[in-house]
């Protein structure tokens, strides 16, 4: 089993590559835009929808995507999961283009509201709501801690079945340049889970370093000591258990900020302490003050890998602000909260995409 890199070797990995900049992709034809593309039921019309997308991306300099991968997929369609993340990774590959496939995911609703993601065809979104759904993870009770997020790795006797899904990919792609990095776990801890999903992020670490992976691993410190987006000015700043276990497992460090750019700056002197290359996997949120114009500048003078959240605005509805914080007098939810694009390509702000192509070195 391949040990955790030493902070010289994450080192000597990143500054091999180009200034990473890229974006969280979830293709704009369905709610669950993942599972729409890699599933066997319309798959022709999600690859081509995905195909424009990211041709669009790699068209603003854009070089990685950041893409969470659909289990129930691999659960239920084996064939069709590798089959098409195959055709995926060759269509990145074509436009000279990375992924960091994230595996698995604390960002939940509570179980009894919980629903496997349905194969075959996609639902249509509830007007209004971030994720096309009024049942998503970021309802009142969810943030508040009065209910607690369920997700399928809290079940012990499916273990075997999490444990074969890690080590497949890792031996399909342990070695595969168009992988640039995994995404072990998002947001652990998230959904007033505390430390639930900390002995399963151990394994799946385990498992994909005693696979030998080629890439880095990590998982991200994303805001769970925070009482607020705006709190990160507390001295010293405090990152919770489950993310601190995050952070001493993952080879580079991750993290998502959403705030303004004052605090992004006090966030990033915070994690220099680990003395490793940073990822910043989810950012930008127009309300809150992270904006491309802002912070994209911000990532590449501190060299930090770049992942804006959302792409092309669609059925998951990402430009709509998170239900509990809807009412917030402070914060303007009349501005789009993710994505950069319309549907029909015409950008959201035209400023941003400017912004985005000098930095990404793009003539305009």
């Amino acid at each position: 089993m391949r040990p955790r890199w030493t902070p010289d070797e994450a080192r000597r990995w990143y500054e091999d590559r180009p200034w990473i900049s890229g974006f969280n992709f979830i293709p704009s034809g369905a709610i669950d835009g993942p599972l729409w593309l890699l599933q066997s039921h319309d798959h022709e019309a999600a690859y081509r929808d995905a195909a424009r997308e990211i041709a669009l991306a790699a068209s603003l300099g854009l070089t990685s995507i950041r893409f969470y991968l659909p289990f129930e997929v691999w659960r239920y369609e084996r064939d069709a999961f590798f089959a098409h993340l195959d055709q995926l990774l060759d269509l990145l590959e074509v436009h000279g283009m990375t992924m960091m496939p994230v595996i698995f995911n604390d960002c939940s609703v509570p179980k009894e509201r919980w629903r496997e993601a349905p194969l075959g065809p996609q639902p249509e979104p509830v007007p209004g709501h971030f994720g096309g759904s009024a049942e998503g993870a970021f309802t009142d009770d969810v943030q508040t801690g009065s209910t607690v997020g369920y997700v399928i790795t809290d079940e012990p006797d499916l273990e075997p079945l999490f444990e074969e899904y890690v080590t497949s990919l890792a031996r399909r792609y342990g070695e595969d340049d168009r992988v640039l990095l995994w995404n072990v776990w998002n947001e652990v801890g998230n959904s007033s889970r505390g430390d639930l999903s900390v002995p399963m992020m151990e394994k799946t670490f385990e498992w994909l370093r005693a696979a030998d992976v080629e890439q880095p691993l990590t998982a991200e410190v994303w805001g769970g000591g925070a009482t607020s987006p705006f709190s990160w000015m507390n001295d010293p700043v405090t990152i919770p258990g489950p993310e601190l276990r995050a952070v001493e497992l993952s080879d580079v460090v991750s993290f998502h900020y959403y705030g303004d750019y004052l605090h992004a700056r006090q966030l990033i002197a915070t994690l220099r302490q680990f003395d490793r290359p940073l990822f910043n996997t989810e950012w930008m949120h127009r309300p809150y003050g992270s904006t491309i114009a802002t912070h994209l500048p911000l990532w590449k003078r501190e060299e930090i890998g770049s992942y804006f959240f959302g792409f092309v605005n669609g059925k998951c509805q990402l430009h709509e602000a998170w239900d509990f914080i809807k009412g917030i007098e402070a914060v303007d939810t009349r501005l789009w909260m993710h994505d950069i694009f319309h549907d029909d390509f015409t950008p959201y702000d035209a400023e941003e995409i400017a912004v985005l192509k000098e930095l990404n070195g793009v003539a305009r």
